[in-house]
């Protein structure tokens, strides 16, 4: 429910029933009810004007409901019923009890009922200035009048001495009506359905902008649609702002646009006034939104809007906008609560505790000793939230930056342009000073990089005794899985022993997981010493009948044919392959005996092979 429709009503109803009570206890009145007759008053205990005014504020509240006032336009179902029991629009309805409505304000009301009724009145006013009675049906061109004061005056203009602006005095008038009609719209537009950008729904409307495209066409045709000298004052004098902003440093209003322009800012944008245009605080979204609305209120903007070059100055101003958003809300993101709340295992603790809180425990010793030590005791659990942490609000609140000086590195970090004291504050009481601050003038680390290594290379090892030789068997082992038994093997001393760089990063499941790898791993390496491997090039032994063969670096041959005499034999991931047919990607097959030779001009499995090796086919003979 909306601002009217909850304290408000209470309040009305209220009065409402005070009022009647009053008046049941006082001496009847013979005179004939006024509001006896059809419409929200019709009702037996309404008897003063006030009263209905009373009846019909409710009524428009309770029609509202979850509506905000501010976006119901004359073409809205929203209705009550008028004195003559017509259900009409809230707008029309407000313009045919707006005595009432008045009388009702004296009562005992709230400020908030007095505010809104004011409100709706001005409103209705606001409108009727323009398009005249919106008792009218507007939507029907032939009973339609444009009977609002200044929007006649303004078309009899358009028709008659304005069809084209002949001296600066018209223009003058011109452009005046131009900014009056715009405020019209930009207040009362809305009511019409209607805000200029999104294009009129009804008769009223389409009256309206019509006239304003009527006026700004004369006007644009008396200054020169492709005024470039105009535009070009225009953008440079907005840029020049912009850049300043940028660098959040003053505006100068007496300041020349350009070096062959002598113009000043001031002269351009229409004002000399510099309180108008304080100092850029980057923090601060309501100098970003005036520096819009100066923009967009300028004579001019409805000229220029479409330039490319006002469009990305504008953009600019946007961004900015959206950077204060996203910085306003990152100490209320998941990332956030998960790292200053969220209590895990802590490694060799019974208890949990905060990321928050076991990031700072480790603040004993000098920034770079404290990234160290904390980077060998976390866990991969603290580890997520602490690189989320990191991306999501570290990044958004502070940057780290180095610069190299000579051979070595320096802190160029801060706080980003759009981060309040007051969020600073917040950044520094919530996360621990070693974690951005440069620990490592050689090679530009800061604390966090410390860690963020050390993790990598802990998730690493991990994968590298788990996932990593998860399919390897001391049965299928091959020649070419040495670098993953190897990669294994360090690991496994790195992660299982007390001296290793990971021991203490592991979890008590973690351990039980490294001791059954450990296991798995020396059963691995005694299959794979008994492949006979050898770095010998050429052919080698490997028992039971089988030939491996190794390149001449001695690396085992991937997949090759190889000659011995008259013969050929298939090597495939370092060993001779025996009893087998085989497809080559071109489609043809071969065969290969018991001793690996490519069999020739004889039938294998009714299957002819010619002399080439090739299976033809099973009648063929050669």
């Amino acid at each position: 429910m909306n601002k009217y429709s909850s304290k408000a009503v209470k309040t009305a109803a209220t009065v409402g029933m005070s009022l009647a009570m009053v008046l049941s206890a006082a001496t009847p009145v013979l005179a004939t009810d006024p509001y006896a007759s059809k419409g929200v008053c019709s009702s037996s205990t309404v008897t003063t004007e006030a009263e209905c005014g009373q009846a019909v504020y409710r009524a428009i509240v309770d029609k509202l409901a979850d509506t905000k006032f501010d976006k119901i336009t004359l073409d809205d179902d929203l209705k009550i019923a008028n004195k003559e029991g017509k259900n009409v629009n809230l707008l029309i309805a407000i313009k045919e009890y707006e005595s009432e409505l008045k009388a009702a304000k004296t009562g005992e009301w709230s400020s908030t009922v007095d505010t809104n009724i004011t409100k709706w009145l001005d409103a209705v006013a606001g409108i009727e200035a323009y398009i005249g009675d919106i008792t009218t049906d507007f939507d029907d061109d032939t009973k339609y009048p444009v009977a609002g004061t200044l929007l006649k005056t303004l078309v009899d203009k358009l028709d008659g001495e304005w069809s084209t602006i002949d001296n600066d005095t018209e223009y003058t008038a011109a452009k005046a009506s131009l900014k009056e009609l715009k405020d019209f719209k930009k207040d009362f537009g809305k009511y019409l359905g209607t805000e200029l950008e999104d294009g009129p729904v009804n008769n009223a409307g389409n009256v309206v902008l019509d006239a304003y495209n009527s006026l700004n066409d004369v006007i644009n045709t008396y200054l020169g649609t492709t005024d470039d000298t105009a535009l070009g004052e225009f953008v440079l004098a907005f840029d020049a702002i912009l850049q300043k902003d940028l660098k959040e440093e003053e505006v100068k209003l007496d300041a020349t646009i350009s070096k062959k322009n002598s113009k000043t800012i001031g002269e351009v944008i229409g004002t000399t006034d510099a309180s108008k245009f304080p100092t850029m605080d980057l923090s601060k979204s309501t100098i970003i939104k005036n520096r819009i609305k100066f923009i967009k209120d300028h004579d001019s903007y409805d000229r220029f809007q479409d330039d490319e070059a006002v469009i990305n100055i504008l953009d600019t101003y946007e961004e900015l906008l959206e950077n204060i958003t996203t910085t306003k809300d990152v100490y209320k993101t998941d990332e956030y609560k998960d790292y200053t709340t969220k209590k895990v295992a802590v490694n060799g603790e019974t208890t949990k505790d905060t990321v928050k809180g076991f990031v700072a425990s480790f603040t004993d010793s000098k920034d770079d000793k404290n990234a160290d030590d904390l980077a060998a005791a976390l866990n991969l659990g603290q580890w997520e939230i602490l690189k989320a942490v990191k991306e999501e609000v570290i990044d958004s609140v502070y940057s780290m930056e180095t610069k190299k000086v000579g051979k070595y590195y320096s802190d160029n970090s801060d706080f980003l342009s759009t981060v309040t004291k007051s969020q600073q504050t917040t950044f520094t009481n919530n996360f621990a000073g070693y974690l951005y601050a440069l620990v490592d003038k050689e090679e530009g680390k800061f604390g966090y990089d410390v860690v963020a290594e050390h993790m990598e290379a802990f998730e690493k090892a991990l994968a590298a005794v788990t996932t990593d030789i998860a399919k390897l068997t001391p049965a299928n082992i091959k020649v070419t899985d040495k670098k993953l038994l190897e990669a294994a093997e360090d690991a496994i001393y790195e992660l299982g022993n007390s001296k290793g760089d990971f021991y203490f990063n592991t979890t008590k499941d973690e351990e039980k997981t490294v001791r059954a790898a450990e296991t798995k791993i020396e059963n691995l390496r005694e299959a794979f010493d008994n492949l006979g491997v050898t770095n010998v090039a050429g052919w080698y032994d490997m028992g039971n009948g089988n030939w491996g063969y190794n390149n001449e670096d001695g690396t085992p041959a991937a997949y090759k044919w190889v000659a011995s005499g008259s013969d050929w034999y298939m090597i495939k991931d370092g060993k001779m392959l025996r009893n087998t047919w085989l497809a080559t990607d071109g489609g043809r097959w071969y065969y290969l005996d018991n001793a690996g030779k490519m069999v020739t001009n004889q039938s294998v499995d009714g299957c002819w092979i010619n002399s080439y090796g090739v299976y033809m086919s099973p009648s063929y003979n050669g």
